[in-house]
């Protein structure tokens, strides 16, 4: 059996490639070793590169052949890797930071051969040391999802490309989509495991002491997030918040004093309906006598002499 050292970096990356590919896809099962033997073999081909200074800080992305530009993403793989790697907390916690290490030194890589203009920072400043990164704009997140399904569709149809034509100029176009799609993924990617990192550290020391070694549990027992949790701290605030949010006009635009005097206005205004008949009653129709009444008056009682009270329906009765 050949050893990792006897083999070439092509063949290490190329056996690596294809478990990072089945893995992603769950085409087989994904057991701990499986991880470990493609980022020992990611990381082997890496030291070999070094060595060779296959990567340079001054040349264009058009200057690096095709057969090199495949290596262009061994720093994403590795990192992918250390991300899904199942592990315990205290091991997470470290691949975690491995992760991100490997993606920034990917993203530096690609700003090297100015294909992005600015890489994130591998840790938060100590002003954001609690914020989740939750606020990113829902147009933002659309586009960046629309533009990384059109790179897989565009990366789907040049490998089935390659394998009917080995055409250096179609396989070129292929390793530029894969670095670009992996460089969207990494930048996605570090912003959920910094925030993974917070969690875990969170959820190990909900109440973290000061330089007093006091706990201060009313700054510190929950997590500010940005987005839309917002404390209501006034009477004003409240109103608008709550009262007249987006479910009410606005806020009150007049007294009311204006909007009776308003309303009388607008009531003056109208014209005035004409007055509606009121119905006679019986002690006013037998004062006029109107032969109209006197003939219901007598079929009323032509009706009650038939139907005397309490007789209802007798059938079938003893």
């Amino acid at each position: 059996m050949i050893s990792n050292d006897e083999l070439t970096i092509a063949e290490l990356f190329d056996i690596a490639f294809d478990l990072q590919q089945q893995l992603e896809t769950n085409k087989i099962e994904q057991k701990l070793e499986t991880f470990n033997i493609a980022i020992d073999r990611l990381k082997l081909a890496e030291q070999k590169l070094d060595e060779l200074h296959l990567f340079s800080d001054n040349e264009e992305i058009n200057e690096v052949s095709t057969n090199e530009l495949r290596y262009f993403i061994l720093y994403a793989l590795i990192g992918w890797l250390y991300e899904y790697r199942s592990s315990n907390r205290e091991q997470r916690l470290n691949d975690i930071h491995l992760a991100i290490s490997y993606f920034i030194k990917y993203l530096q890589l690609c700003k090297n051969y100015g294909l992005i203009q600015h890489i994130p920072k591998e840790k938060d400043d100590d002003n954001e040391k609690f914020r989740l990164h939750t606020s990113e704009d829902r147009q933002t997140k659309i586009q960046k999802l629309k533009e990384k399904k059109l790179l897989e569709q565009s990366i789907k149809k040049l490998r089935e490309m390659t394998h009917n034509h080995v055409d250096d100029e179609i396989k070129r176009q292929l390793y530029i989509e894969q670095i670009k799609w992996w460089i969207k993924q990494t930048e996605d990617d570090i912003i959920e495991l910094k925030d993974e990192i917070k969690l875990i550290q969170f959820s190990k020391d909900p109440f973290p002491s000061n330089n007093n070694n006091t706990i201060t549990p009313t700054s510190t027992n929950k997590l500010p997030i940005d987005g839309p949790f917002t404390l209501v701290t006034t009477k004003d605030r409240l109103y608008k918040e709550a009262v007249g949010g987006a479910a009410y006009p606005s806020l009150p635009t007049m007294t009311i004093q204006e909007f009776y005097d308003d309303l009388t206005k607008r009531q003056s205004q109208q014209p005035v309906p004409p007055p509606k008949s009121v119905p006679l009653s019986e002690e006013h129709l037998n004062e006029i006598d109107d032969p109209i009444h006197r003939q219901n008056i007598h079929l009323m009682d032509e009706y009650k002499d038939d139907n005397p009270r309490g007789s209802g329906n007798r059938y079938n009765r003893s």
